[in-house]
């Protein structure tokens, strides 16, 4: 997947929160974080983690073939057909995620 060109966005604090932001060791990322967990729910197995011991995801993986599920082409999350069959494209037709349609970053 190519690099995504970034963005600069500002916006107004506070003096207070920026003094706080200010002794962060990397204030962008924190921030950055901060956005992305207010629109996606942290993963109930791994816990946020990204990964997780292999017997749980033996176990997990063992569970996923039952689900057809579909790639979205933009954040290359895979979501279950019965979760989506609405927004489900014609046949030949890249998948996007309500969520990236939502947002406008359907790449």
């Amino acid at each position: 997947m190519a690099r995504q060109k970034q963005t600069v966005v500002s916006f107004r604090v506070d003096h207070h929160l920026a003094e706080i932001l200010n002794h962060l060791p990397d204030k962008s990322g924190f921030i950055r974080d901060a956005i992305l967990q207010r629109f996606h729910a942290v993963c109930p197995f791994c816990r946020g983690r990204g990964v997780m011991p292999q017997v749980i995801a033996r176990w997990f993986e063992g569970r996923l073939p039952a689900y057809e599920s579909v790639e979205c082409r933009c954040c290359h999350y895979l979501y279950p057909l019965e979760v989506v069959a609405r927004a489900r494209p014609p046949r030949g037709r890249p998948f996007i995620c309500p969520h990236c349609l939502e947002h406008g970053h359907s790449h």
